[in-house]
This record gives structure tokens, sequence and C-alpha cells, in this order.
């Protein structure tokens, strides 16, 4: 069965990656460059804003190479595999003391760095865990798992401190890999939301964890996103708990 399945798909994997290994490079070297301290610029939550040194977008960079690295080291790229790899390790204990305020209390990652009494989502965590990198340290998410209750509003946990609207596509992505406790205060509040809601519009991705309502002037429905509500179901069990076991 391996013979007949497995292995004609990690060759094609590796013929793929060969084919386009240069460009998968070039982002490399970029984000080698750019990653740990990222410009001033807008995320993939753009509505926000432009931001600099965002931590939960330094985040996504320095799992990005810890991933190039076993791109690499699947198509005998060896040497490629040791600098990225290494270079992700060194990026992700700088970022630590960068991005994680560690003398609030409770402890919890900044919005930004610097920003020492701001907070938001930190989202692009999940991809270590989806990815099964182990990259980043388990202290990091019991952090974020003892920290998202203590911020939490009426229907949901703040997309950050810039605003009180939160995303329930990235609620449901740090559901997937914290404790079952706050995994289900999580997602009982979006629940909740989905039932007290007075809005007609079909599944919104951001709303206000206050009131309930959707943000003025962004008018966000039935998008593309909604796909993250599935994220849970992307991982070999319990997010958290498996990724203890694993450890």
């Amino acid at each position: 069965m391996y013979h007949e399945t497995v292995q004609p798909l990690v060759q094609r994997n590796a013929d793929n990656i060969n084919q386009h290994y240069p460009i998968l490079k070039q982002w490399a070297e970029y984000l080698v460059t750019d990653s740990l301290l990222p410009a001033l610029q807008l995320s993939t939550d753009d509505f926000a804003g432009h931001l600099v040194n965002q931590t939960n977008l330094a985040l996504k960079g320095i799992i990005g190479l810890e991933a190039m690295s076993r791109i690499s080291r699947i198509i005998g790229e060896t040497a490629d595999a040791d600098n990225y790899t290494a270079v992700a390790h060194d990026y992700i204990s700088r970022w630590i003391d960068l991005g994680i305020n560690k003398d609030a209390d409770p402890p919890h990652a900044i919005l930004n760095y610097g920003n020492e009494n701001t907070h938001g989502l930190l989202y692009n965590l999940y991809n270590d865990r989806l990815l099964n990198l182990n990259l980043v340290p388990q202290e990091i998410y019991d952090i974020q798992s003892d920290f998202y209750p203590t911020v939490k509003e009426n229907y949901g946990v703040p997309l950050d401190t810039r605003n009180g609207y939160t995303k329930s596509d990235w609620e449901i992505f740090c559901a997937a890999i914290v404790s079952p406790e706050t995994r289900d205060m999580f997602i009982k509040a979006l629940v909740t939301w989905v039932s007290e809601t007075t809005n007609s519009h079909p599944f919104t991705d951001l709303y206000e964890t206050g009131d309930g309502r959707q943000p003025n002037g962004i008018d966000f429905k039935a998008r593309p996103v909604m796909g993250g509500m599935f994220a849970l179901l992307l991982l070999d069990g319990d997010g958290y708990t498996a990724r203890k076991r694993v450890l």
C-alpha cells in the first residue's frame, strides 16, 4: 500500500518542488531579510490599518522559513534546509523576547514589538501545529491559552486592542490550538453570537465582540474565509493535547 499510494505522492511533491524551487527560494530569502522585523505595512487584516513590527505577522514568516527547510530537505537541498531551519530557530528565540510580554499578568503576545499594553489573536501560531513543525515552544501555546479568557467580551475575543471587533475565522484558528476549556470558550461565544445577533446578513467573519453588530462601513458577509470554521478538523485530534503528546 505504501509503495502504491504514498511513494508516488512523495515523488509528485518532489517533482513539483523541483519545478518551482527557484521561486520558493526567492520567497524564503525575502523572509530571511524581512520576517523577524516586518516593515510598516498592511497584513491580511488590512482593514485594521498599517502597523510596523507586527508580532503575528512576524510569526507567520518565521514559521514559513521552517516550512521551507522541510521543503528543501524533501529534494535533497540539505545546505538550504540546514540554513533555513537554523535561521528559523534563531528568529523564534528572538521573536519570543520581542513579541511576548512575560511581565504581564497573565503573560501574552503583544500586537507589535515594544507595545507592551497591547494584545491580539495570535492566529498564525496555528500554522506551526498544522504543519507539525514543532518550531514554537509549548510555552507560547500555554501562555495564549491562559490569556484569551481574560480578555473575552460578550461574543468573543477582540482581534486586537485597536478595535472591539473580531474575526470569527481567526478565533477558530486560535481555538484549534488552545486547551479544551479555552477552545470551548471560543466556540460557545461564537455560537452565542450567531444565536443572538439581529443582523440578517449571511455569516460574517467580522463583528463587534461587545454588542455583536457589524462594524460601521465594513460589510463582510459569506466570504470564502469562513472556511476557517473547519480549522479544528484539519488537525490530528485535539490540537493542544496532541502537540503535548508529541513533545
